[in-house]
């Protein structure tokens, strides 16, 4: 069994046409029947069966899917690790992020990772995503987080405290802290349901027998926070998406009891998989930011 093989496998599997997976693999169609033969006979299994003029996956097939899809994973893990170890690290580093980081916290350390190894590659996905799924099946190395708890079975590399908070436009700011009742008469916007800030929010509303009702809900918190400069409302984000707005005067942060949330941001990745060098270097990167943090906020005490 050869990883060219299963790639060709899982590529039809994926295209649904023997022609379609040969177009996306630069190979002749002949060549991808060929490779789904030979690993039919070496496994003693029909991968897939006839259906009309095409093919669809044989039952063997799902039940071997996942299998197959770790065994090309580890291939390629081999492939770059024993190419790292003759040269500097290189590959596609395959990360999950929500959108706050995406866009506000990841644009420096990946500008960061670029001078410090100029081979990796960075390829972000963000929500809605099964990330958790993705980081056990190998489809990502690893995940940026934003939670309040630390999970389990993964290495963890903390980023950055992340406060959650209520904010608003200027003309809708009110001096006084709000109480939850309070804070309920106005339009909410949040990010959407199952989102780990809005879980918080809920939560908290919960334990003071209150119901959280957002009029508008998004995945995005850059749709969120052009809403409030629109002043269509009071939104819930982390301060690190309104932090220049808020300093230039263009938002304010409403006070509300029992807030802010807090949150923490940290890079994961499942505690028994190998440490590839491309991975390695971004943990690097993470880390050298992180003292030089530290050192300036030493520096402003």
């Amino acid at each position: 069994m050869t990883p060219r093989q299963v790639r060709s496998v899982l590529t039809v599997l994926e295209l649904g046409s023997v022609n379609r997976a040969a177009e996306a693999l630069y190979l002749a169609p002949s060549s991808v029947s060929a490779q789904i033969r030979e690993l039919s006979t070496e496994l003693g299994v029909n991968l897939f069966e006839p259906a009309g003029r095409g093919i669809v996956a044989s039952s063997a097939l799902r039940q071997l899917q996942t299998s197959l899809q770790n065994f090309l994973n580890s291939a390629e893990q081999i492939t770059q690790l024993a190419h790292s170890i003759a040269h500097e690290p290189s590959g596609c580093l395959k990360l999950f992020a929500p959108s706050s980081m995406c866009i506000y916290r990841l644009p420096s350390l990946i500008e960061a990772l670029q001078l410090h190894a100029p081979r990796v590659e960075v390829m972000l996905t963000h929500e809605p995503f099964a990330y958790r799924q993705a980081l056990q099946s190998g489809e990502i190395d690893a995940a940026i987080i934003v939670s309040q708890v630390r999970p389990e079975a993964s290495h963890y590399h903390p980023l950055y405290a992340e406060d959650v908070v209520f904010v608003c436009h200027p003309e809708r700011w009110q001096a006084q802290m709000l109480s939850l009742m309070a804070l309920n008469e106005h339009p909410l916007i949040t990010t959407e349901e199952g989102c780990t800030y809005r879980v918080a929010a809920e939560a908290h509303f919960r334990a003071l027998g209150l119901n959280l009702k957002p009029r508008q809900s998004f995945t995005n918190v850059e749709v969120i926070r052009r809403c409030l400069l629109a002043n269509m409302g009071i939104g819930l984000l982390p301060n690190c998406v309104v932090a220049d707005d808020v300093l230039q005067g263009r938002l304010k942060i409403q006070a509300v009891e029992g807030t802010p949330y807090l949150f923490h941001s940290a890079l994961i990745y499942p505690s028994s998989r190998s440490l590839l060098p491309k991975l390695t270097a971004f943990i690097q990167v993470i880390e050298q930011q992180t003292i030089e943090i530290r050192c300036a906020l030493n520096a402003q005490d």
